[in-house]
């Protein structure tokens, strides 16, 4: 009789993101040998790590290295977490608004007020030509 496995990945994730998984991973092993089912597997697997993830402790030291940690370390990390600016990685004007978004916006804005479009290409336009006088000045300047 040959015995058979749980999903390895199924595993590897739950010994990965819960922490103090062996005797549950034991447990998986177990039941899944008396009743192979690979959608109970994912199912407990997930469930587990999602219950982890949403009761983590205020524990700043996971590797526990030291026996007690400060009584400010929380308020001092949350105060760092504060401090931290989110930086906007989605190459758009507005922080938080994907490309989809904006061509929405664009649509919106050419729904309820088409003139303003005008108003946005004579703005680009005269940047562009106020960098050109800036180029010129600063090329004929002494410096």
């Amino acid at each position: 009789m040959t015995m058979r496995k749980p999903p390895r990945l199924a595993l590897a994730l739950l010994e990965r993101f819960v922490p103090d998984s062996a005797y549950l991973v034991g447990d998986l092993v177990e039941e899944y040998q008396r009743r192979p089912s690979r959608w109970r597997v994912w199912r407990e697997v997930l469930a587990a790590i999602a219950t982890a993830w949403f009761h983590r402790p205020d524990e700043i030291r996971p590797l526990r290295l030291v026996d007690l940690q400060p009584e400010d370390a929380i308020k001092r990390s949350r105060r760092f977490d504060l401090r931290m600016k989110p930086v906007n990685l989605t190459a758009s004007p507005l922080a938080g608004i994907g490309g989809l978004a904006t061509a929405v916006l664009a649509l919106l804005a050419t729904l309820v007020m088409p003139a303003a479009w005008w108003l946005i290409g004579l703005s680009i336009l005269a940047g562009i030509l106020l960098g050109f006088v800036m180029i010129a000045v600063h090329r004929n300047s002494p410096g």
